[in-house]
């Protein structure tokens, strides 16, 4: 390929995790891959996308010359070059091969397994029709039905209809699915025009139906209220319907319950107060209650994407800068060097991520008490209803139903509220990466060592984060909703089917672009591709990867005990198959960073004080050497 200037390079020094070995370099299409001399060890295989930040640093007093890499699972190595020219070389490939223009660039587009999976059918995991039948949809209950007015994600004009004239197609939800489930006293013509008070045309539909109640979980996007106080009679008549979806639908009388409910309903404004109403400034906003009746609404005041940015930014800051002080200590640079107790655990507590974690639980408490114990209904929204609608109703749908505690039922619930309801993982996921993650600090001159190399660094990510307005849509929502999955999985280490590898598993492949599965922003564009690559004909299904022989074995949960979960065999005093999380017992889900449960949450190995005048020093002797 021509973006490789060296496929090739021997003699390169790697640093990773605390050691430092020789090995030879290969860049391929895909991959960068690391091969130690020592052929016991094994082989570093790195995909592109999985790569955050590159940085070019000067040469140290040896002669060598360091490119360090960040990973989008919190990983850090040094390869260090004799050969200055060797470096660029490296380094201006990877950014090459890194930075795409093309979704049909990535690397699930050219992956074949080989030999083949022993699973099969990960494409078609996910059901409509055959998940809301297990719900009880059409069984259980005759208030829902399905539509398919969002089938092509287009539907007739209802203006053109009325006047008789040839139907006009114009989209009526590109970002929903394309079969949806509303109740079934809502007509089709009704949609369309609630669909208009909808932001993005996302309107009210139904995404959960409780098993042991008629309880249900709906989600949407935000009214259009605008600051004259817009309004529809078509969406209250929605949102109507599905708060009295627990009655008989041809019952003329609004006060026949088919179960024996209190009226609790809720719609649940994911967003805090204040960016709510400014958003009735920009013509959209939240519901005036007085409008809907026989609810209640609340907000749950969990942050937008860019503030959710912005505070793992703050924690992987704190992680690279312990990293940087044990290369400044030792003369290393970064991934060579041995990692200190000196991670600045009050600078992980003010990054808010553990507060924004409690927040999200929090309402999924609410939720799920909501649903199960008062048997009523709630509707869930953000602003466009594709991340923070997605994370609670997805994590409140674990704790109220065990099918979603298993493999397979996790899988089914991630097609379907996470890529069915068109989360942005294309944008949130920055998979086509961006030139701004690679630096060049070389002009600096020559820093002599360790400590200047890891002060160059910092600078490097200082200077990275200043300005984010060219990653502006990218936003950890669903790393997030595996980080609040982990924290009920620790709560209830004997509910769950699959491992805390499993859930780190994921998130590996989130970002890896091996796969397919992950890749774009909605079913449309998942169903149609680019320039005609359909993922489901073209790539690999993460699910028939973990869903093969060698991985469930890997990635079962050796406490889990189904009969917890299971009518028959449950005590009187049993929780009915239903969890409900502690939201303030939250900790850092270390593994995934790459740290000890210590570091990150308990004690640390030396004394706060001593880490503390540590971190003081070497920010002292940053300020003072740091490039002008």
């Amino acid at each position: 390929m021509d973006s490789i200037r060296v496929s090739k390079v021997e003699r390169v020094l790697c640093g990773r995790s605390g050691s430092s070995h020789y090995g030879s370099l290969h860049l391929t299409a895909h991959h960068l891959i690391f091969r130690y001399e020592d052929a016991a060890m094994e082989e570093m295989w790195v995909p592109y996308p999985l790569i955050s930040l590159v940085v070019h640093l000067p040469q140290t007093l040896q002669g060598q010359s360091p490119v360090t890499f960040h990973t989008r699972t919190f990983e850090t190595f040094s390869l260090l070059f004799a050969s200055d020219r060797d470096a660029v070389d490296v380094f201006e490939s990877v950014k090459e091969l890194t930075v795409c223009t093309s979704v049909n660039q990535l690397y699930a587009f050219f992956y074949s397994p080989s030999p083949p999976f022993d699973a099969e059918g990960g494409w078609s995991i996910y059901s409509p029709r055959k998940e809301f039948g297990r719900m009880g949809v059409g069984s259980r209950t005759k208030a829902w039905r399905f539509t398919d007015i969002n089938k092509d994600y287009q539907v007739g004009h209802p203006s053109a209809r009325r006047a008789k004239q040839p139907s006009i197609d114009v989209q009526f939800s590109p970002t929903y699915p394309s079969l949806l489930v509303i109740p079934t006293r809502i007509s089709d013509s009704t949609l369309t025009y609630a669909g208009r008070y909808r932001s993005k045309c996302r309107i009210p539909a139904l995404t959960y139906l409780h098993w042991a109640n008629f309880g249900t979980i709906t989600r949407s996007s935000q009214p259009m209220v605008g600051i004259k106080q817009n309004r529809s009679v078509q969406d209250e008549k929605l949102v109507e319907a599905i708060f009295q979806s627990h009655r008989f639908p041809d019952s003329r009388s609004s006060n026949t319950p088919v179960y024996g409910a209190t009226a609790t309903n809720l719609i649940v404004d994911a967003r805090p107060t204040a960016n709510a109403m400014a958003n009735t400034a920009r013509g959209a906003g939240t519901e005036n209650m007085e409008n809907y009746k026989d609810a209640k609404k609340t907000y749950s005041g969990i942050d937008h994407i860019h503030a959710m940015r912005e505070s793992l930014g703050k924690v992987v800051d704190a992680l690279r800068e312990a990293d940087a002080v044990a290369a400044s200590v030792s003369g290393k640079v970064l991934g060579e060097a041995k990692q200190l107790s000196v991670l600045d655990r009050q600078a992980l507590r003010r990054s808010g991520w553990l507060r924004h974690l409690s927040n999200i639980l929090e309402a999924v408490v609410l939720i799920v008490r909501n649903v199960h114990i008062h048997s009523s209904h709630v509707l869930i929204h953000c602003s466009d209803g594709w991340d923070r609608t997605s994370q609670l109703a997805a994590l409140s749908q674990i704790c109220l139903d065990p099918y979603y505690r298993t493999m397979r039922g996790f899988q089914v619930l991630v097609e379907k509220d996470w890529i069915s309801f068109g989360h942005r993982f294309l944008d949130r996921c920055g998979h086509l990466s961006s030139e701004k993650f690679f630096t060049s600090v070389t002009e600096s001159g020559n820093a002599g060592g360790g400590a200047e190399a890891a002060q160059a660094f910092l600078a490097a990510v200082q200077n990275r984060f200043v300005s984010q307005h060219h990653i502006k849509e990218t936003s950890p929502a669903f790393h997030q909703f595996l980080e609040c999955l982990r924290q009920i999985q620790r709560q209830f280490p004997e509910r769950f089917e699959y491992n805390e590898r499993f859930l780190r598993s994921i998130h590996y492949h989130l970002y890896s672009c091996q796969f397919g599965t992950f890749l774009y922003n909605s079913e449309q564009e998942r169903r149609r591709g680019e320039d005609n690559f359909v993922p489901s004909e073209r790539t690999a299904s993460l699910w028939d990867f973990l869903n093969s022989s060698s991985q469930v074995e890997l990635h079962k949960n050796p406490s889990y005990d189904s009969l917890l979960d299971d009518p028959s065999s449950r005590d009187s005093e049993a929780d009915m198959g239903v969890l409900t999380p502690n939201a303030r017992d939250i900790r850092f889900w270390h593994e995934l960073y790459g740290r000890t449960d210590e570091e990150m949450n308990g004690k640390i190995v030396i004394s706060q004080s001593t880490s503390t005048r540590v971190r003081k020093l070497f920010r002292r002797s940053r300020s003072h050497n740091l490039p002008r």
